[in-house]
């Protein structure tokens, strides 16, 4: 091959074998911490940062994140939401305010709100769920009205990796859209100038 993609890929083994493979190589999605592969990628820290501004400016105290840090790119995100809570000097208390999952399905992310939910008192319910992506969202959607409750009605879900809930579920979602194709278009001009001019 002439040149290379690389799509979501965190580890910094692959990027080095990327940066030694004497060939064109760009990264989507993810960061080369040693600054030797162009990268095209959103700015992950501000997409946390406004999706919390977001759902305060709306009136939001008590806002619960639901996430998978799996990756580098989602922990800067929750490191943005933090940032964005303290500023507007709203309270986070991890014990209250995060839940932590292993991977990003709807079905470990319903199980695990509704095992964060099931010991509360309804009056201490959060009144937002910023989940971080559409099938967390949906997951965390479900889990909702396995518990009787309404969405939003009773407490909104806000995605912060959008592509198109309406797909699964048929419920209105705030959602900060990432833009997959601008992304692989700009990846592939970049990396279209690396072959043109080493």
């Amino acid at each position: 091959c002439d040149a290379a993609l690389l799509i979501g890929i965190d580890d910094p083994r692959v990027h080095a074998l990327a940066a030694n493979f004497g060939k064109p190589c760009v990264l989507i999605n993810c960061n080369d911490d040693a600054m030797r592969l162009d990268a095209v990628s959103p700015d992950h820290h501000a997409i946390g940062r406004f999706s919390a501004a977001y759902l305060v400016d709306q009136g939001h105290r008590d806002i619960l994140t639901l996430i998978c840090l799996r990756r580098t790119t989602l922990e800067r995100r929750l490191h943005g939401i933090w940032e964005s809570l303290a500023a507007r000097r709203v309270e986070h208390d991890d014990s209250r305010h995060l839940i932590v999952t292993t991977g990003f399905t709807a079905e470990e992310s319903r199980e695990a709100l509704a095992a964060h939910l099931k010991p509360l008192d309804r009056r201490h319910y959060p009144t937002a769920i910023l989940a971080g992506g559409d099938f967390m969202a949906a997951g965390a959607i479900t889990a909702l009205h396995d518990a009787g409750l309404i969405v939003p009605g009773d407490i909104s879900v806000m995605s912060m990796d959008s592509f198109n809930l309406a797909t699964i579920q048929d419920i209105p979602l705030t959602a900060m859209p990432v833009p997959r194709d601008e992304l692989g278009a700009e990846a592939l001009r970049i990396l279209q100038q690396r072959i043109a001019s080493p």
